[in-house]
């Protein structure tokens, strides 16, 4: 079975990179483990808990392990802490999803640097994926979903309310994509939160035929997650 290890920094991440996995990759031949980070403090060490499997193992060509690490900045240590492990188990392919948010645009290039600085690129190299400045950004940049969860939510009437057309305009420009998606389910009654059932519904929204093909011409992170998974499962 070939393996794959993703780690991001919270729920958001990992209901969406378990989605688009098994949108690509076929629900019935990728088997799903969601996990989670506890502790690390002075008191207790750094712990993996199991959060639930997708489905039992049943001769599935791919494994996933996606791994929420609980906050942006423990997205590098945790990997950098356990690659050895990972590669010693028979891990293919090791990706990391962090948002910018809270640090601040300018910080991007610093950022990027970072998280490569220091982390071992054989026989594995690690991808980092950053979010500008948050993944919500790229649900915005899958403007059709928002008819799928109103008829009322059209371009025309989210550029007339918001001051921004979500089908043309870089949304990576955006500071806070977050409050921007919920400030446009407001206009239809609805709310976007981090909350586990609305982060579904938003992602059970999502085309992932127009992510996987069309969004990385608008959002470079995407198409070099898209690109690598796609990998991943070319060298199966």
């Amino acid at each position: 079975m070939n393996r794959i290890a993703i780690f991001v920094e919270g729920q958001t991440e990992q209901v969406f990179a378990e989605r688009l996995l098994k949108e690509v990759a076929g629900e019935k031949h990728v088997r799903i483990e969601k996990r989670k980070f506890c502790g690390g403090g002075r008191r207790q060490k750094r712990r993996m808990i199991l959060l639930e499997a997708s489905a039992p193992a049943s001769g599935q060509k791919y494994f996933a392990m996606i791994v929420d690490c609980g906050e942006d900045e423990r997205v590098k240590s945790d990997i950098r802490d356990r690659y050895d492990g990972l590669v010693k188990t028979g891990y293919q392919a090791i990706i990391g999803i962090r948002d910018v948010y809270p640090q601040g645009r300018d910080d991007i290039p610093r950022l990027r640097g970072g998280l490569g600085y220091g982390m071992k690129t054989q026989p594995i190299r690690v991808l980092f994926v950053i979010a500008i400045m948050e993944i919500e950004a790229w649900f915005i940049a899958e403007h059709t979903h928002f008819l799928r969860l109103s008829p009322i939510l059209t371009t025309d009437r989210i550029k007339r309310q918001m001051g921004f057309d979500p089908s043309r305009d870089d949304v990576q420009l955006r500071d806070h994509p977050a409050n921007d998606l919920h400030s446009i389910y407001q206009l239809a009654g609805h709310v976007y939160d981090k909350s586990k059932m609305n982060v579904q519904r938003t992602v059970d929204l999502l085309d992932y035929a127009a992510i996987y093909f069309d969004l990385g011409q608008k959002v470079p992170d995407l198409q070099r997650l898209t690109d690598h998974i796609d990998q991943f499962l070319s060298n199966a």
